[in-house]
Formats: C-alpha cells, sequence, structure tokens
C-alpha cells in the first residue's frame, strides 16, 4: 500500500507539471529574429497595382509608460530602400503567452505619456468567444462600401465579431470569426487571426477606416515567406512570386478583345482574325506589370508563345496595331502545369 501512495505521488508531481507546461505554452512570435516585413496590398488588382510593406527589425525599441514597442516602418517603393521612402509609422509589440498584437495608434517618441492602442490579432480565443473592433473603426455594416466589415454586431462595448470555428494549418493556429471583411463592393472572406501572422485582411483597415487594403498577400521574415491563400476573380495571392505590387502601366483590360486566344500545354496561340491587322506588337506582362515576352509581326495570322518557363499565375496579354496604336488587352489564368 505504501509503495502504491509512493507510486501515485510520483506519477502525480511527474504529469501535472507536465499539464500546465502544456496549458501555458507560448504561441509562434509575430516578429522574425532579424526582420519582419507584412505586404498589403491596395486597391483593384486590374486598374492600379499598389501596395505597402510594413516592417520591423528587432534593434529598434519605444518604451513608453513602461511599455516596450518595436518600431514600425512604412514602404510605399521597394526598388530604393532608403530613408526617402520609408518613414517610422507607429510601434507594435506582441503578447507571445496569448497570442496577441498590438499596435500603437499615436507616435510614440520615448515618452511616458499614455497611448492608445489597439488589439489586432488574438490566438488564445475559443469558439463563442467574442472580438471587439477598435472603435475608431466606423467603416462597418455599411450596405455599398468600398472597404469595410460585414455582418458585424453590437452590444454596449462596441462592434464584435465571434468566433466561429478554430483549425490548424501548416503548423499555424486559425481563428476565424463570423465577420466579413469586403473590399470594392466583394465580399473577400471572413476575418481571420493566423498565429505568427496576424489578421488574413492585413492590420491596416483595422488600424484606418480610411484603409484601401485588400489583404496581407505576404509574411516575410528571415526563415522565409509565407503568402496568402486569399483569391480574388482577379487573381489568386498564392501563386503569385512576387510580394510588392508596384504601381505600373500595365495594360487597362478590355471587354472588347477581338482575337482568339488558344492555350495549350507549353504554348499559347493568339489568333489574329476578326481584325483588319497588318502589323503589330503581342506582349505578355506578368500581374506586376513587368514585361516577360514580346513580339513584333506583319502580315500573320497567329502569334504563339512558349509557356514552358511560366509559372502558374495570372497574365496580361496585350495586342498592339502599330499602325493605328490601338491596343486590346485581356487577362488569362494560367492553370496548367506548363512545365
Amino acid at each position: 500500500m505504501k509503495t502504491k501512495y509512493l507510486l501515485t505521488l510520483l506519477w502525480a508531481g511527474l504529469v501535472f507539471p507536465l499539464l500546465s507546461i502544456a496549458q501555458t505554452s507560448s504561441y509562434r512570435s509575430y516578429f522574425g529574429k532579424e526582420f519582419t516585413h507584412w505586404y498589403v496590398v491596395n486597391e483593384m488588382i486590374d486598374l492600379a497595382r499598389h501596395s505597402e510593406r510594413y516592417s520591423e527589425y528587432n534593434q529598434d525599441t519605444l518604451l513608453n509608460n513602461g511599455i516596450c514597442y518595436k518600431k514600425a516602418y512604412i514602404f510605399y517603393s521597394l526598388e530604393q530602400i532608403n530613408s526617402a521612402n520609408l518613414y517610422y509609422r507607429f510601434g507594435i509589440r506582441e503578447e507571445i503567452e496569448t497570442g496577441s498584437l498590438f499596435i500603437a495608434l499615436d507616435d510614440i517618441y520615448e515618452t511616458t505619456d499614455e497611448v492608445s492602442e489597439v488589439l489586432v490579432s488574438k490566438m488564445d480565443l475559443e469558439i463563442g468567444d467574442k472580438y471587439y473592433f477598435p472603435p475608431d473603426i466606423t467603416s462597418i455594416n455599411e450596405p455599398h462600401c468600398w472597404q469595410c466589415f460585414q455582418d458585424v454586431q453590437r452590444d454596449e462595448k462596441g462592434y464584435f465579431a465571434t468566433v466561429d470555428s478554430i483549425y490548424y494549418k501548416d503548423n499555424r493556429k486559425y481563428i476565424r470569426l463570423d465577420a466579413n471583411y469586403s473590399a470594392f463592393y466583394r465580399q473577400i472572406i471572413p476575418l481571420t487571426f493566423i498565429e505568427g501572422i496576424g489578421p488574413n485582411v492585413s492590420f491596416a483597415p483595422l488600424i484606418n477606416h480610411f484603409s484601401m487594403a485588400v489583404c496581407c498577400n505576404c509574411y516575410e521574415d528571415e526563415t522565409g515567406v509565407w503568402k496568402s491563400e486569399i483569391k480574388t476573380e482577379y487573381i489568386d495571392f498564392s501563386e503569385i512570386e512576387e510580394c510588392f505590387f508596384e504601381a505600373t502601366g500595365i495594360p487597362k483590360i478590355e471587354a472588347d478583345f477581338p482575337f482568339k486566344l488558344i492555350q495549350q500545354k507549353g504554348k499559347i496561340e493568339i489568333r489574329l482574325n476578326g481584325i483588319d491587322l497588318k502589323s503589330g506588337v503581342a506582349s505578355i506582362y506578368s500581374i506586376d506589370g513587368r514585361q516577360i515576352a514580346s513580339k513584333a509581326f506583319r502580315n500573320k495570322s497567329s502569334v504563339d508563345f512558349t509557356t514552358a518557363a511560366f509559372s502558374q499565375s495570372v497574365y496580361i496579354i496585350q495586342i498592339r496595331d502599330t499602325e493605328t496604336g490601338r491596343a486590346w488587352s485581356k487577362k488569362i489564368n494560367n492553370t496548367l502545369k506548363l512545365k
């Protein structure tokens, strides 16, 4: 009996501490050890490609009233990374035990004044728990909004969304809420917090109701790049190699495209019938505006491009009449495995 009692005590002494550790384990950090980049794509993909990149570099710390924040910088162009196109945007911090990410809305310059901060991601929520939107966000439940959150509820504390599902993917926890983010009159997807990433629509629309954000399309640290799985009628972000969308002079998509496109494995053929076109240039652009192929033609019935090196992505084909200057453009979705 004595031996059995001692074994029970030994078991309790080993198991209970282990359970306690398991219950208090930390979530994955939102910050890399060397740097962190959040890429936010804005506006409509077919009309004007614009990106912002929010970055923190770990060596910058802001102390405010006993709370430490990291400096978050914003970049509007990656062509020249210098002080001309970046500036300190806000303070950002995390509570790794709860998987919470906070952003300070006021400028912090190592002062002791109180600042207002908002919660933009939280990973210890359970199904049925409420997430309250920042009080400054007023673009909620608008019937015809440019960008806003829909299906949001309200009580005496403010606007909130309720956790309706929790799941895991690629070793990350996902907290899905029952509020939907709508951009450009189109419902995108439910607001979701992603462990180590943040909100799937980016934290931009949670800190600025004038935000033009579509989503957080990429997250990057020294270990690699995570890509969003959000798909719109224009683009599948997971299939795009580039994370930053520069504003470019990419051809505008035209409803009137009088040419026939035939897409085969390893080849795209453009048949030039249907219009009197003696000479011109056929070009293919990536979705971020880079010209990746071009062919001049004269008195031809068709033009073809080899696509063996193309990735599965969205491309723009443009046909330009060199005599009149008129141009026609069409988007294609290269979903075939062409390699």
